[in-house]
């Protein structure tokens, strides 16, 4: 059994490979960690209306480019696993941001001046799901930007249920070190006073498992949230909720959403902890994902 560590110890720094790749990656040869350079952020990952902050819902995406560009190529055999009546939906995820993640700008790390580079590990794998974390860094000099947990869930096209891995993959788990399957969220009860906002799911929301992707939710919430903060329906926030610094955003899902259904998110703010943010998806009156978005600080630039 081996480590992330060495799994890639005794291979050349990435940025010296693929010398004809924008974005470079590379696979263990177990599968189960990958490692991906990326160029930089874009400037559409950036929101001038935040104080040039990235978007969340642009984080989300740009961690889904990460996955997707390994996991295709056998990061957690899912090039195996995937085939015209099977895949893996996500089930649930969070991400963690570091006071540097917090403090990137427009103007200082966009185009190819700050390479970055995410290191990707299956941490848990079960009958039916697998979890793998994502730790983005910048790549020049190591420091930690936003750290990302992802849990999927290995499906039937046809029913959309779970279903449990082929024996094949059973055989390949028992020779890593895994650790405690990551808890999920609690689905909480939603008080009377709770802010109401309304979405219909587009097209353009639609990802290839013909659902509503899982950055649209993000978004979504980050819509929702800054609504309420504007009609003054949380304590001490106001505009936009973008501004403010960002500890924690995780993610439950539980049910799916498609082209034209009404969505709509209750979001109020934790009375014990006013710092969290809560925001529960309903459709056709049951709940069908659960957020929670936690913030580092009140102040918009806070030295953290």
């Amino acid at each position: 059994m081996s480590t992330m560590e060495d799994k890639f110890s005794h291979l050349p720094d990435i940025s010296t490979t693929q010398p004809d790749r924008l974005i470079k990656y590379r696979v263990s040869d177990d599968g189960f960690a990958a490692e991906v350079l990326l160029p930089g952020f874009s400037y559409t990952d950036f929101d001038r209306k935040i104080g040039g902050k990235l978007n969340l819902w642009s984080v989300a995406m740009v961690f889904q480019c990460i996955r997707y560009t390994v996991l295709e190529k056998g990061f957690g055999h899912f090039n195996r696993l995937k085939d015209a009546n099977h895949s893996i939906f996500m089930a649930g995820t969070s991400y963690e941001f570091t006071d540097k993640g917090n403090a990137l700008r427009t103007l200082n790390l966009w185009g190819l001046k700050q390479p970055m580079i995410a290191r990707l590990r299956i941490i848990h794998a079960g009958t039916s799901s697998f979890t793998f974390e994502i730790n983005l860094n910048l790549h020049k000099t190591g420091e930690s930007l936003i750290t990302s947990c992802m849990t999927f869930v290995y499906v039937d096209y046809r029913t959309r249920k779970s279903v449990s891995f082929p024996d094949w993959y059973n055989t390949v788990k028992p020779k890593q070190i895994f650790l405690q399957a990551p808890s999920r969220l609690v689905t909480p009860l939603v008080p009377q006073d709770a802010f109401k906002f309304e979405v219909f799911a587009a097209f353009s929301d639609m990802d290839f498992n013909g659902h509503v992707n899982q950055s649209v939710y993000v978004k979504w919430c980050t819509d929702a949230g800054t609504e309420a903060a504007i009609k003054g329906h949380y304590s001490g926030f106001s505009g936009n909720i973008g501004r403010y610094p960002i500890s924690k955003f995780k993610v439950k899902y539980i049910g799916e959403g498609f082209v034209n259904d009404k969505f709509e998110i209750c979001t109020w703010q934790d009375k014990v902890q006013p710092l969290r943010l809560h925001f529960v998806f309903i459709k056709d009156r049951v709940v069908n994902i659960v957020v929670e978005l936690c913030f580092k600080s009140l102040e918009i630039d806070a030295k953290l």
